[in-house]
């Protein structure tokens, strides 16, 4: 199994962000021709395709991977003081799911994830009540269609008291 970090960088505004991307097999050397690129491992050579949405295993078939895109633990203001989320809006492509943390100290204590349109903007905000002093938003994909992600917005209220 080979697994890389790749940092990503747009051009607008320069933001950056790490993909984690790991293979099923040792990766022995990669070239990059035109837009694509090849992997070789031992005899086999490998090329990534956008137009092919999972794994190639050659006694299957095409086999679908789930996508997942997981924020850190954000403190939204104030570390230590509780925030009030009253919903989120996601923007992109393809079905996914979402899950939020609530507890910074245990990194499994997520909401259970539920399916939501790819694109919620048009329309009311989506609710999700929840109540904690940091956050973490968990988007998981399929992997079943191509999918992209766009934008996320977290409604909250900080519940700081007010002198």
């Amino acid at each position: 199994m080979s697994e890389f970090f790749v940092y990503s960088m747009t051009s607008v505004g320069a933001v950056g962000a790490w993909s984690r991307y790991v293979f099923p097999f040792e990766i022995d050397d990669w070239a990059i021709a035109g837009d694509d690129l090849y992997l070789r491992s031992g005899d086999n050579i490998h090329v990534l395709s956008e137009d092919v949405v999972g794994d190639e295993v050659p006694t299957t078939g095409v086999i679908p991977y789930q996508g997942m895109i997981q924020w850190p633990w954000l403190d939204f203001g104030q570390p230590g003081v509780t925030k009030s989320l009253y919903g989120f809006d996601v923007v992109g492509i393809g079905e996914v799911s979402v899950a939020i943390g609530y507890d910074q100290a245990n990194g499994g204590a997520f909401t259970d994830p539920y399916a939501i349109p790819p694109d919620t903007v048009p329309g009311m905000v989506v609710p999700m009540p929840l109540s904690a002093p940091s956050m973490s938003v968990r988007l998981t994909y399929d992997g079943s269609e191509k999918w992209q992600w766009n934008a996320f917005s977290l409604y909250l209220q900080d519940l700081r008291g007010m002198s």
